[in-house]
């Protein structure tokens, strides 16, 4: 009886879902209804359809005298390649870099204490 009545609600889950998916597009929308076209048109266009103007921006040409000051010490980064390989249960995992720095840190130099990098 379960068996019977569990099959049955399947059958008609499976064919109302069926059905949803072959109605027509003009019956579900309309005919009458605007393209993307026209939406964003309407939308986004100005009613002048002056183009807009980006506005002026002061541009600074000059560093600041800090960024000159204090650089970067390098820190080196190793980069290593995994090989596409197996993992312990069995299952593939596909080859990738990764990179490690040497330092766990980036450090700042003092003034003048980056000469000997160069």
């Amino acid at each position: 009886m379960h068996k019977t009545i569990r099959t049955l609600a399947l059958i008609l889950i499976s064919t109302g879902l069926i059905s949803g998916c072959a109605s027509s597009k003009s019956r579900v929308f309309g005919k009458d209804m605007p393209s993307m076209k026209v939406i964003h048109d309407s939308r986004f266009q100005k009613e002048d359809a002056v183009p807009l103007e980006k506005p002026l921006r002061e541009v600074q040409l000059k560093e600041p005298v800090t960024d000159s000051d204090f650089q970067w010490l390098p820190n080196p980064t190793l980069t290593m390649y995994v090989f596409p390989h197996l993992s312990s249960a069995g299952h593939p995992v596909p080859g990738y870099s990764t990179f490690f720095r040497l330092y766990t840190q980036d450090h700042i130099a003092a003034p003048g204490e980056t000469k000997g990098w160069e």
